[in-house]
């Protein structure tokens, strides 16, 4: 092929990424303008919901970190939110300390007992990580429950106050739009992580270890990593939802955190970036709009998982990409010349063109 019949193909690919990017900005910009706007059309109630949303899409993007980018399955994640609900309440009530010196102690304790987790999570894989992820969790969860003095045992610790917070942010709309910024900057944070060299490392333990460490990564160090950075970003979501509900207990380190978290990323799409933030919301606002008509809202939950373990093994995200691209090369062999494929379709699996074959 000669250089002139090169530089149009170039061009043109040039304008599809250009589009998209177009697109995707576009998208966001639409995204961000409609969420601030929600406090606007919604009463009370809803802004709580949307915020709560907005807690546990941060959340499940924190755990996505692990399970859909480092390939480890986890069942103590809830350990990480309950940390930093614990947090607010011992600093807030016992010690009067500001919210940012809060979130702050926060992070580092969330990633220090993350950072232990996945050392000790070093020499396991599959079902025995899920089942030690959980094992330690629940250890976590019982010297919270033991330790009355600091944690309240099974009452907890109520009336956790918003005081330290500025005035224009401690009620309803304003409390809502803090957690949009903070929910905005934290997955902006993980998104510049995991697009870096060190979060592309991590997907490349999760696709092949055993080629990583042939090739000098020290794959046990970047296992540690993925879950220490999960672990202070959980933490985050953990000091978020407990300034929401004003107290924080041992239900905030429940086993069931943990396996609605691997739910909303399963369900939303674990392989890609948003599709556990999407999970989140869909599962929330599903959560809610059930049990306004029946009491049974948990019988219909069960079935939404059943149905996405059947069908949506990809995700929401997963399976709608692939609708766009099925929808997509229809249309292109429907509008091509006598209904033929377009020329890259009739390529082999490995990329070659026909022509290049014969």
């Amino acid at each position: 092929m000669s250089v002139a019949e090169k530089k149009p193909a170039g061009a043109a690919k040039d304008r599809v990424l250009s589009r998209r990017g177009i697109t995707v900005t576009g998208g966001f910009a639409v995204a961000a303008v409609l969420l601030v706007l929600v406090p606007s059309f919604t009463d009370s109630f809803y802004t709580f919901v949307a915020t709560r949303m907005l807690l546990l899409g941060l959340f499940a993007t924190a755990y996505n970190t692990v399970f859909g980018f480092g390939g480890m399955s986890s069942l103590g994640h809830a350990a990480f939110f309950g940390i930093g609900g614990y947090t607010v309440g011992i600093a807030v009530t016992r010690w009067d300390w500001p919210p940012l010196v809060v979130l702050a102690a926060a992070v580092v304790l969330g990633a220090a007992v993350a950072a232990v987790f996945g050392v000790m999570c070093l020499r396991v894989r599959g079902i025995y990580l899920l089942l030690l992820t959980l094992a330690l969790a629940q250890a976590i969860a019982g010297l919270a429950f033991y330790q009355t003095e600091w944690t309240g045992g099974d009452n907890g610790i109520p009336n956790i106050p918003r005081d330290g917070l500025p005035s224009s942010v401690r009620e309803g709309d304003g409390y809502y739009m803090l957690t949009l910024v903070v929910v905005a900057v934290c997955v902006a944070l993980l998104w510049m992580y995991q697009r870096s060299p060190l979060g592309m490392s991590v997907v490349g333990v999760r696709e092949s270890e055993a080629r990583m460490s042939a090739t000098g990564y020290r794959t046990g160090r970047l296992r540690v990593v993925a879950f220490t950075v999960s672990g202070a970003f959980s933490a985050v979501a953990g000091v978020l939802e407990v300034y929401l509900q004003g107290s924080v207990s041992t239900a905030n380190m429940s086993w069931l955190i943990s396996a609605d978290v691997l739910v909303f990323a399963i369900l939303g799409g674990a392989r890609h970036f948003l599709g556990p933030f999407l999970g989140a919301v869909l599962v929330t606002g599903l959560e809610v709009w059930v049990s306004t008509y029946t009491d049974r809202w948990t019988t219909v939950l069960g079935i939404v998982y059943i149905a996405t373990a059947l069908f949506l093994a990809d995700g929401v995200l997963g399976r709608a990409g692939w609708a766009v691209r099925t929808t997509k090369s229809w249309w292109e062999k429907k509008s091509s010349p006598g209904g033929a494929a377009p020329p890259d379709a009739a390529a082999d699996p490995a990329g070659v063109p026909a022509e290049v074959r014969a």
